[in-house]
């Protein structure tokens, strides 16, 4: 009986231990993006198409970008992730992106594995959008 009196604060220190990194893991962005892709995996025929950008204006033109993609791959359940400023670097280091890829498009499968991706979205609409200034 000594043992276990013992014992019971190493227990409950531990259990706080781990109710507390299930707390942090819930609210990070790796555990964020993965319940969104799973959750919407389930609801699709093929996969995700998972389109990650800042709020604001660009998020906009995003969702336009999502919309073409979803066009062309039928099948594909549509995931936008508008994330606040504060927050986004946390999403980039999540799904190793570099500073200047936004928005990132990135393909997933039903099973929730990675299977392609397009970055630094942004500098090729800005190129396609002076283009066709140029030949107005």
């Amino acid at each position: 009986m000594k043992i276990s009196f013992k014992r019971a604060p190493l227990l409950l220190s531990a259990v706080l231990a781990v109710g507390a990194l299930t707390v942090f893991a819930k609210s990070s962005p790796t555990f964020d993006i993965h319940t969104s892709v799973i959750s919407k995996a389930a609801q699709s025929e093929k996969g995700v198409i998972l389109v990650l950008t800042e709020r604001g204006e660009i998020a906009a033109e995003a969702a336009y970008l999502l919309l073409a993609q979803v066009k062309q791959n039928e099948g594909y359940a549509p995931l936008l992730l508008a994330v606040e400023n504060e927050k986004i670097a946390g999403y980039k280091s999540a799904l190793n992106l570099p500073d200047a890829s936004l928005p990132a498009v990135i393909f997933f499968t039903k099973s929730g594995k990675e299977i392609a991706r397009v970055v630094s979205a942004r500098s090729a609409m800005n190129k396609y959008a002076n283009l066709q200034d140029s030949v107005s």
